[in-house]
């Protein structure tokens, strides 16, 4: 059985070893995200940076990279051509078909109050 000083000391021991380990962790992160932004800067020194969970996004909020020197569009890198007009088609038909729901469902609504 520990004596309460033992806990003690064993509590601090932990917290001093977590605290260190935190700090190492996000001095690493800034450090990785300031290689991000000199890489983007040495590219295009007027474009304009925010890194948010280690991620890099540009002032429109897109998520960006830079690949062989390119700064380049991370949708643009997971969807090919062939499928970026469907993607725009089938938001317009979803939204078209949500409001008709939403309609559809006020509608039915109203006629279950008459009844």
């Amino acid at each position: 059985m520990k004596t309460s000083k033992e806990r003690k000391m064993d509590r601090k021991i932990n917290h001093k070893a977590l605290t260190a380990a935190k700090t190492f962790k996000s001095r690493q992160r800034r450090l990785d995200n300031k290689n991000k932004r000199d890489k983007i800067h040495a590219i295009d020194p007027d474009m304009k940076i925010v890194v948010i969970n280690e991620r890099t996004y540009d002032k429109d909020g897109i998520e960006v990279q830079v690949i062989d020197n390119k700064i380049v569009n991370v949708l643009e890198l997971a969807t090919p051509e062939i499928f970026k007009s469907e993607i725009v088609e089938t938001n317009i038909i979803e939204k078209i078909e949500i409001k008709n729901k939403n309609a559809l469902q006020r509608l039915a609504d109203k006629l279950k109050r008459n009844k």
